[in-house]
């Protein structure tokens, strides 16, 4: 298992939390975009792999949100798909293992047409990846994903597609779903592992902390993860509005990690 988290888009915040990994222990640092994504460029790709060889930390992964896969439009289904090819050529580019995404959304329809829908559209940009030495894994309950709980990925995979689930227990939690029986069962099926922390009080998210802060069952999780021999990434996200920002983002990334490092070999 390798330590990452994600980092800050523009070159000076990239900057910054690069030299923060080098000199703090993590491997990778992970990357997002939305919007933003229909405006990044090959020469901005190139310029954040230079920072990060710069100071020797990898992409650990690499995220596009806000497109819909799905789209029942044609032009906004190819316009998805356009950004999605763009998104496995840069991953490849910036050395990534995983890229991660939506699974895309049908409004109204049921799961299993979706699942169905999914495994018409998706095989050919699994292809692509795989081909470009890259993975998918895919994001529940985020970013159109009609993906929201763990029988839709068992949709997905009765029609064959060996899909993996980027794994975040804290958006289960808030979800209402229990984390814990999904990596036991599944652990071998979680292509990226992100970590964030949620604590609640009557039902109410209070603070989203370190880990170890909260709710989340870090212990358990962990032992889970093991039995299933995961060797990926564990990727933290500040997250919520105090700890995603200084002064509570960097230590919330060293709490964190000096908490989970007690799971991790």
């Amino acid at each position: 298992m390798q330590w990452a988290f994600i980092a800050r888009n523009d070159r000076a915040g990239l900057q910054e939390d690069a030299r923060f990994a080098a000199q703090h222990g993590f491997a990778g640092l992970e990357f997002n975009h939305w919007a933003s994504f229909a405006e990044l460029t090959v020469a901005e790709v190139e310029g954040i792999n230079e920072i990060l060889r710069a100071e020797g930390v990898a992409c650990a992964s690499f995220g596009l949100w806000g497109w819909n896969h799905l789209a029942p439009s044609a032009s906004e289904r190819d316009t998805a798909h356009a950004y999605l090819a763009r998104l496995i050529r840069y991953g490849q580019r910036l050395g990534t293992r995983t890229v991660v995404t939506g699974a895309g959304q049908i409004p109204g329809a049921s799961v299993a047409e979706q699942a169905r829908a999914f495994a018409a559209t998706f095989p050919r940009f699994l292809e692509q990846a795989a081909a470009a030495g890259l993975e998918i894994a895919f994001y529940p309950l985020h970013g159109h994903s009609f993906l929201d709980s763990v029988e839709a990925y068992e949709r997905v995979w009765a029609q064959g597609l060996e899909i993996k689930i980027k794994f975040d227990p804290a958006n289960f939690l808030r979800a209402g779903q229990d984390p814990l029986p999904i990596v036991q069962r599944y652990g071998a099926r979680m292509g990226y592992v992100h970590i964030k922390e949620h604590l609640t009080r009557a039902g109410e998210l209070i603070a989203q902390p370190a880990a170890g802060m909260g709710d989340v069952p870090w212990g358990p999780l962990f032992a889970f993860l093991h039995e299933h021999a995961y060797r990926g990434w564990l990727s933290l996200e500040p997250h919520g509005p105090l700890w995603s920002r200084e002064p509570l983002r960097q230590r919330m990334l060293l709490l964190s990690k000096r908490y989970l490092d007690a799971f991790v070999l």
